[in-house]
């Protein structure tokens, strides 16, 4: 009797986890927004958030998760009385379908809870045998004196089949249709669109039909940043991209309507820490 084999090809590989915990935050709870070259996940247990994610904004409820993507500039803030709890890790993957986590708040069906549930489950049970656990009201799960050889290897199973259940049948929510989150999702479209300039807040706020002072109050609650530094931000973003593709740094500067080489260097290393001829040389190799 012949066997056929049917191939398993792997459509999501976790490489490496940052940061895996859980907390609680109260009321009032909110910090300036942050960027970094790796994906990062928010899944409500508890209570409710207001998340933006670039230029979107989402206000989130329990069993609600969303997939922050590398270089996304995201922040969340807490509004609810009650405070919330939240469980947060960060990771490097590929494979062919990471494409469809982006730009999405998913609802987790009843399927996908039973696997969050298992995943927790399986993360205090470790926990509990750690020297490390204490009154606080944080539980980080990544450095334990017992976590065995099979336990990275764990949580990352766990999280692809969420991952995958999620691309296979997820829930998706629609973004706030609250004013001020339309008019900041008009703001920093508007940025992107003219990413190869410099302009000023004025000209932003005229192209949003709203005052000067009310676009930096939107900013403060949806960025936590001015928008200048938003605007920046954006700025390096995009030039991470272009020097990915390949461009020089002077050709990356002029692309963006930076004044000079010089400028733009100290500018990006300033915001990452890397200079861009290193990031370019990385991507050589």
């Amino acid at each position: 009797m012949i066997w056929n084999g049917y191939p398993v090809i792997e459509q999501i590989h976790i490489h490496e986890f940052y940061s895996f915990f859980d907390i609680h935050y109260e009321k009032g709870f909110h910090f300036a927004g942050e960027t970094h070259n790796f994906w990062e996940c928010v899944y409500v247990m508890d209570g409710s958030i207001c998340v933006s994610g670039d230029e979107r904004v989402y206000n989130m409820e329990k069993n609600h998760i969303i997939f922050h993507k590398p270089l996304e500039l995201h922040k969340l803030q807490v509004e609810q009385e009650e405070g919330t709890t939240l469980l947060i890790f960060s990771f490097s993957m590929e494979g062919s379908l990471e494409e469809y986590l982006k730009d999405k708040v998913f609802k987790l069906t009843d399927v996908q809870q039973h696997i969050m549930r298992s995943l927790l489950e399986y993360l205090h049970s470790t926990l509990e045998k750690s020297a490390e656990v204490s009154g606080v009201r944080e539980h980080k799960y990544l450095v334990h004196a017992c976590a065995t050889k099979v336990y990275y290897q764990m949580l990352s199973t766990y999280v692809s089949q969420l991952l995958l259940s999620l691309i296979d049948s997820g829930q998706i929510s629609e973004t706030s249709t609250e004013p001020d989150a339309q008019i900041f999702r008009n703001a920093v479209n508007y940025i992107n669109h003219c990413i190869d300039i410099q302009v000023s807040v004025d000209e932003i706020a005229g192209a949003c039909y709203t005052s000067v002072s009310s676009l930096k109050r939107i900013f403060q609650k949806y960025a936590g940043i001015s928008i200048h530094k938003y605007a920046l931000m954006l700025k390096i973003k995009a030039a991470t991209e272009l020097l990915h593709q390949g461009m020089s740094v002077t050709q990356a500067a002029e692309a963006l309507g930076f004044s000079s080489q010089a400028y733009f260097s100290a500018c990006y290393k300033r915001e990452t820490g890397l200079s861009p001829t290193d990031v370019r040389k990385k991507e050589k190799y």
